[in-house]
C-alpha cells in the first residue's frame, strides 16, 4: 500500500514538472506576455498580489461568501431531503426544481441573480444554487438507502423514533455527505468566484480576476489562478482531516 502511494506521488510530481517545463518552453516560443506569460512574470505578479495591503481582506471576503452559500445549501438540502424522503408531495415537488437547476446554464443563473440581487449577494446565491442539487440528492440517497430490515427490527423492539433518527438515519446521511463534501465545497468556491467576476463586489477574488483581464494582465490572471488552486488544496486538506477525525472519534 505504501509503495503504491509513493509511486502515485512520484507520478504526480513528474506530471507537475512536465506541465511546468511545457509552460516554460511554450512561453519562450510564443514570446508574448498577453497570450502566455512567463513563469518569472507570473511569480512577480503573484508576489505583488500577496504583499498588497488588501490581500487578506479579498481572500477572507471570498471565503466567507463561499462558506455562507455552502452552509445555506447544506441546511436546505438536509431539511428538504428529509421532507422529500418522508412525503411523496415534497418528493414530487422537488423533481421539477432539480431538473430546472440541472438544465439551466450557469451563466443564465448568474445573469438572473444580477437582475434580482445586490452584487454582494449574487456570488453566494450562485454558489448555493449550483451546490444545492448535489447535497440534496446525497441526503435523500442516505435516507432511502437505510436497510429496511433494520427499520423493521427497530419497530419490532419498539426502539424510540429519536434513537432511530440519531443512530441510523443521521449516520447514513453523514456517511453519504462525507463522500461529496470536498468536491461540493470546491465546486461552491469556483461558482462563488465566477459570480464575483460578474457582480464585482469591492473585495473579491473574482473582481480582481476580472480587473486583470480588463487590463490584459495575463500574468495577474495566472497568479490569481495559482492562489485559487492553493486555497482549494488547503480546503481539501482541512475537510479530509475533519472527516478523518470524525471517523476516528466515531469508532473510539
Amino acid at each position: 500500500m505504501k509503495d503504491s502511494t509513493l509511486k502515485d506521488k512520484k507520478l504526480s510530481a513528474i506530471s507537475r514538472l512536465i506541465l511546468l517545463g511545457s509552460w516554460i518552453i511554450l512561453s519562450g516560443i510564443i514570446d508574448n506576455e498577453v497570450i502566455l506569460p512567463t513563469v518569472k512574470s507570473t511569480l512577480k505578479s503573484l508576489l505583488d498580489i500577496v504583499i498588497a495591503s488588501d490581500f487578506i481582506t479579498i481572500i477572507a471576503s471570498s471565503l466567507v461568501r463561499s462558506l455562507i452559500g455552502f452552509v445555506a445549501s447544506l441546511f436546505f438540502a438536509i431539511i428538504l431531503g428529509i421532507l422529500s424522503s418522508i412525503s411523496k408531495f415534497f418528493y414530487n415537488l422537488m423533481i421539477p426544481v432539480l431538473n430546472f437547476l440541472s438544465s439551466v446554464p450557469t451563466m443564465a443563473i448568474i445573469i438572473l441573480a444580477l437582475i434580482w440581487l445586490h452584487n454582494e449577494v449574487v456570488p453566494m446565491f450562485v454558489g448555493f444554487i449550483m451546490v444545492f442539487p448535489i447535497l440534496y440528492e446525497t441526503v435523500q440517497t442516505g435516507i432511502l438507502n437505510v436497510d429496511k430490515k433494520i427499520l423493521e427490527m427497530c419497530k419490532l423492539y419498539r426502539i424510540s423514533r429519536w434513537t432511530v433518527i440519531k443512530d441510523i438515519y443521521i449516520p447514513s446521511i453523514l456517511i453519504n455527505l462525507s463522500m461529496v463534501f470536498t468536491s461540493a465545497l470546491s465546486t461552491n468556491l469556483k461558482m462563488v468566484i465566477a459570480g464575483e467576476a460578474l457582480s464585482q463586489p469591492k473585495y473579491a477574488i473574482g473582481s480582481y480576476l476580472q480587473m486583470e483581464k480588463m487590463y490584459l494582465n495575463t500574468s495577474g490572471v495566472f497568479a490569481w489562478i495559482i492562489i485559487i488552486l492553493f486555497i482549494s488544496k488547503v480546503l481539501k486538506y482541512i475537510m479530509e482531516s475533519v472527516m478523518q477525525f470524525i471517523r476516528i472519534e466515531r469508532w473510539k
